[in-house]
């Protein structure tokens, strides 16, 4: 049989590699090599040309329109069975009927995936006396749904391998030309974790790994390692939701770059904590070679602070932690989210102070959106704003740019938060020419080859467009 995996996420600048972990999977333990991913790409073009046995969609919840409209279009020219995996089924299962898939894989889908090609297979199809066999599914039997025991977390992350990255267009679109203020280089992406120990309102990234879980040091140098010698990119942007959440890994990753002879090869960009960041974790920080340090701040005002992120840090210790890593030498960035519930003006005044502190080399902005698993969705429920029916529209929750479709503000309107985004992106813009020209005396020969990929072309264009807000700021 052909599998075929398909990235909805058509504009992403980070590779789709949670299929490429499933494709390496099937490699390893089950032989199974026959697989492709679609990505960057006419979706159905390339289907109706490889002709699979079966298609599997992966969706966040802003693409669950889309993905069952391909899969409308994939029942009609190709008539074959979906998968159907990602956050939005496994947080919101209720959605499969009625959608038109065959199969939802719910939670982490390395196993079951392998399970249900197994399946396939054996017996040319999904019948249900085999589904009933595997965990961690969603199906349809005589007309009604059903839903298998929970299949329980890979505890030893380590079981799977590197993510097929020979499946995706690497070097087209995912080696990215990055200022990370003082480093300047070629730059693509890889994720050392699944999960954070932490639970704030509005992730669901939390609701759906439930609980944190890490690769060993050995393993992520020796995909730093692979990574190095296949694709020679100047950093790693190593998209954990808290790369520092566990020190001694941190130590060990030092240790083990060194030997390796790692350490002045790759810079990084990673995400900590301001209460998890002391002098030790930004000399560990220091020593990886890390260029930048990406913080949650999301607020200057301790009220609103308090209830985005339950009370587990205080502005205080972001001011500090800011401070911290800017004397260890490394740079900065923040993300800031406006739109609270109870947050008023004054709150946002707080904040316009605090993204100019001297020690916040860049940030971003961005509006609160409920999404599907937080506590922030069930508030959201109760205020009528969202709902979980399949017939809400799910593409407002967008995260591309700055969208207020969803506004659960009490005091603010869409119109003020679109005029407080904009006056947020003047310091954006101003802090961004800052580095760009610091970083600009890294550039070397050996990048301009880079300029010519698709994928920086498609930036020069969105740089150019009028839909970018930076661009939008004339109109103020």
């Amino acid at each position: 049989m052909k599998l075929a995996l398909v990235c909805l996420e058509q504009d992403a600048d980070a590779p789709p590699l949670g299929l490429a972990y499933i494709a390496s999977y099937l490699r390893k333990y089950g032989n199974f090599y026959n697989t492709i991913i679609v990505d960057k790409e006419d979706i159905m073009e390339r289907l109706c040309m490889e002709k699979p046995d079966v298609v599997g969609i992966s969706a966040m919840t802003h693409e669950f329109p889309q993905a069952k409209t391909i899969g409308m279009q994939i029942k009609k020219e190709l008539s074959i069975p979906i998968i159907l995996g990602g956050h939005h089924i496994t947080l919101m299962p209720n959605h499969f009927e009625n959608s038109g898939f065959d199969v939802g894989v719910l939670g982490e889908g390395e196993q079951t995936m392998l399970e249900l090609v197994n399946s396939f297979e054996k017996t040319g199809g999904f019948a249900t006396k085999s589904l009933k066999k595997i965990k961690g599914i969603i199906y349809k039997e005589g007309g009604y749904i059903k839903m298998t025991e929970p299949r329980r977390f890979i505890e030893n992350l380590d079981t799977i391998p590197y993510p097929a990255r020979d499946l995706l267009k690497i070097k087209e679109y995912y080696i990215t030309l990055k200022s990370m203020t003082s480093k300047f280089g070629a730059y693509t992406d890889m994720i050392t974790s699944r999960g954070c120990p932490y639970k704030c309102v509005f992730c669901s990234a939390s609701a759906f790994w439930k609980r944190a879980r890490f690769h060993s040091a050995e393993y992520v140098v020796g995909e730093m390692k692979e990574i190095k010698e296949k694709y020679r990119v100047d950093g790693l942007i190593i998209h954990d939701d808290l790369f520092t959440a566990d020190k001694k890994r941190v130590e060990k990753i030092v240790e083990l770059m060194k030997k390796e002879g790692l350490k002045d090869k790759l810079s990084f960009y990673v995400a900590g904590r301001a209460n998890l960041t002391d002098e030790h974790i930004c000399k560990l920080l220091k020593e990886m070679n890390v260029a930048q340090v990406g913080l949650g701040l999301e607020s200057g005002s301790e009220k609103i602070l308090n209830y985005l992120k339950k009370g587990t840090v205080t502005v205080e210790q972001n001011r500090k932690a800011l401070k911290l890593c800017k004397q260890a030498g490394l740079h900065t960035f923040g993300y800031f989210i406006i739109g609270s519930p109870e947050e008023t003006e004054e709150d946002l005044k707080q904040t316009l102070s605090f993204v100019k502190d001297k020690n916040l080399d860049q940030f971003s902005i961005f509006h609160l959106t409920p999404y599907p698993g937080t506590d922030l969705w069930e508030e959201a429920k109760s205020m009528g704003v969202v709902s979980d029916s399949p017939d809400f529209d799910m593409t407002k929750l967008s995260m591309a740019g700055f969208k207020a479709d969803v506004v659960i503000s009490k005091h603010l309107t869409q119109e003020d938060l679109c005029k407080w985004f904009y006056l947020f992106q003047k310091v954006v813009k101003l802090k961004l020419k800052k580095g760009m020209l610091g970083s600009l005396k890294d550039i070397r020969l050996r990048h301009i080859k880079f300029m010519f990929s698709k994928n920086f072309v498609q930036k020069l264009r969105w740089a150019l467009s009028e839909d970018n807000p930076n661009r939008s700021l004339k109109k103020l």
